[in-house]
């Protein structure tokens, strides 16, 4: 016993410890049991309440009379309105502005392979009267196009153009916007430049968006979408022919492009103009070898 007195005396503080923790905990529970019994009162008047609101509410439907708007009141809760935005009465119309576009580009690619657009019928003047002797042809030219396929397809194919006039106006801006941006690129390159108007045409009917949004298309055809000619023709003569909205952007690009390309046709025959002094000018093939380095060794080769 002397030696495990100490023992004895630790456990005996324990004890003493222990019963102090269950005073304390019996405190707690008698706390917790108040708030209980508080909780227990919040529930039995919060059931009394929602039987009283219940009863309120059974009463009150009790009294509806329903017909056959209550139970479309429950069976179709949210009704929708649908307007369509463009007025597009069939495919072919909702097609024409693509078709009208490339049709009037291969109208320009046809016209400079059918018309000489480079040899002058005696020496030119200047520059600008050489341009104005072959922008001449090919501007009536282009017209005439625009204006047979505008008549066409309102006597035969009943197109009716949202906006007529802005339509025909948008056309005749096309057409010689392509005659000038293609007469430049057979001047410049020569022969070839056909073969290069060519393939241009066909980046063009993947990326202006002519049949389904550019969106659907891969990314390459999105990057060159905004810088193609036939992405603001396509998009003006929709709003024209369709939706009737403003088509100010694309008549400016359309007129810049016109524009500059008749600029650099002039730039041109200014610059061959020089070359014509040096030659015989009766001789056809001198005139055209001066055209371009190609044009020369086709000249060449057929001597």
């Amino acid at each position: 016993m002397a030696s495990k007195g100490g023992q004895l005396q630790s456990g005996m503080n324990q004890l003493g410890s222990g019963a102090s923790q269950i005073s304390s905990g019996a405190g707690k529970l008698a706390t917790g049991s108040k708030q209980l019994g508080t909780g227990i009162n919040s529930v039995k008047n919060g059931n009394n309440k929602l039987t009283g609101s219940l009863q309120s509410a059974s009463d009150k439907v009790s009294d509806i009379k329903p017909n056959q708007k209550t139970y479309n009141q429950f069976a179709k809760p949210v009704s929708a309105h649908h307007k369509d935005h463009d007025k597009v009465p069939n495919n072919g119309t909702g097609m024409a502005p693509y078709m009208m576009t490339v049709a009037l580009f291969v109208g320009a690619l046809t016209l400079n392979l059918m018309y000489d657009t480079y040899t002058p019928r005696r020496f030119p003047r200047s520059g600008t009267s050489w341009w104005a002797s072959k922008m001449s042809v090919l501007g009536v030219a282009s017209v005439l196009e625009s204006t047979l396929m505008y008549v066409l397809l309102l006597v035969v194919d009943h197109m009716a153009p949202l906006q007529a006039t802005k339509t025909y106006g948008v056309l005749l801006l096309i057409g010689l916007a392509f005659v000038a941006l293609v007469t430049w690129a057979n001047l410049f390159f020569g022969r070839i430049g056909a073969f290069f108007t060519l393939i241009f045409l066909i980046l063009q009917l993947s990326g202006s968006a002519g049949t389904y949004p550019i969106q659907l298309s891969n990314g390459f055809f999105e990057a060159i979408h905004p810088y193609l000619p036939m992405t603001y023709a396509i998009h003006a003569l929709r709003e024209t022919l369709m939706i009737g909205g403003s088509v100010r952007n694309d008549v400016l690009v359309l007129l810049g492009i016109a524009i500059v390309f008749n600029i650099l046709i002039i730039w041109f025959f200014s610059i061959r103009r020089g070359r014509l002094k040096t030659i015989d000018f009766d001789d056809p093939k001198q005139v055209a070898g001066t055209q371009s380095k190609l044009a020369a060794k086709m000249a060449e080769q057929e001597d």
